[in-house]
């Protein structure tokens, strides 16, 4: 299905989605229901799913418990092969942030049903086989879950998210590893001056770090979908605020040209977990980073998965897994080609 949008005088975005690639199955679970915060990224021609959670045999209102998973997927972009790697973490883990660097995929922070991670590994190709390197990275400063990040001019940003599993509560926590200099670790940077947030979505241009939506929580206080969008600079050190509405929590976003960002999905209302849910935004917004302002959007004619990564590749993009309802993940691969 091709879909267009923006005014006469911008090049028009046209977009073919496809729905058929679908996640194997691995063991414990022979038929894979699908994986809600999973790390995902391009590795020397094949996309890798790994980690994530699921509720595998009954919904959360059927009294369903919540599964963590340790498994490597991956898919050779060329011979539409999958192979398995069953237990390849040491320990299972979700809601991590995902960069795809040259040398491997990068996987950062994270959680498990107990405790939030700073860990910080690479996912690299090694013959004919995927290992990880825990040691060429530095760990985060605090264990963090449910941020966001991106990378923009060899630099990685992360922003928000949650330090514990107990009490939960979304932080204003922001921090930047420059890829030149590791040896300096993460550096704390100023936050945003706007909520606390988890569930954001993060999106690099340039040197340029974009922060939308997500959503505010602790134990004392009732949970609040934030809409802002907030763009920091790294030469002058400062944030400011953006024009317009960007109802994308959880939802994913990628740089597209040279002054495009597309927000890719989102939660645009919280509504109470049910199976009479409606499901998710099926929307992809284009923000103009001239202007700092939402300029369109458009129709997707598929469920978009929340709680996921968009990995871009080319003139393609994977939203890979994710959830489609509260509880309720999707096995497919959401393919988008430009």
């Amino acid at each position: 299905m091709n879909t267009s949008c923006l005014g006469k005088k911008e090049k028009k975005i046209e977009v073919q989605w496809e729905n058929s690639l679908l996640l194997p199955g691995c063991a414990g679970m022979s038929e894979n229901v699908g994986l809600a915060g999973a790390y995902s990224g391009i590795v020397e021609g094949k996309l890798l799913v790994l980690g994530g959670a699921n509720f595998p045999d009954k919904y959360p209102w059927e009294g369903g418990a919540k599964a963590w998973w340790s498994t490597l997927y991956s898919y050779d972009l060329q011979t539409g092969k999958w192979t398995v790697y069953d237990d390849f973490l040491d320990r299972p883990l979700a809601y991590g942030v995902s960069i795809s660097l040259p040398e491997g995929l990068l996987c950062i922070g994270g959680c498990d049903r107990t405790q939030c991670s700073d860990n910080v590994f690479l996912i690299k190709k090694e013959e004919d086989t995927f290992v990880i390197d825990s040691v060429s990275y530095p760990s985060l400063p605090i264990p963090l879950a449910n941020a966001t990040g991106a990378m923009g001019d060899n630099c990685i940003y992360i922003a928000g998210g949650q330090e514990t599993m107990v009490n939960e509560q979304s932080t204003h926590h922001f921090y930047m590893l420059d890829l030149i200099h590791k040896e300096r670790g993460w550096q704390e940077m100023p936050d945003w001056n706007g909520p606390s947030l988890s569930y954001a979505v993060g999106v690099a241009q340039g040197e340029r770090f974009y922060l939308f939506s997500g959503r505010s929580y602790a134990p004392d206080e009732a949970m609040v979908e934030h809409t802002e969008g907030y763009v920091f600079e790294p030469s002058i050190g400062k944030w400011s605020k953006m024009t317009g509405s960007f109802p994308v929590m959880a939802g994913t976003g990628v740089s597209y040209g040279e002054d495009k960002i597309l927000l890719i999905g989102g939660v645009e209302e919280i509504l109470p977990t049910s199976s009479e849910h409606p499901g998710f935004s099926r929307k992809l917004r284009v923000v103009s980073t001239s202007t700092n302002s939402l300029v369109d959007s458009l129709e997707c004619p598929y469920r978009i998965p929340v709680t996921t990564n968009v990995v871009s590749v080319g003139n393609q993009i994977f939203i890979v897994s994710g959830e489609v309802q509260p509880g309720i993940r999707t096995p497919f691969i959401l393919k988008g080609s430009f």
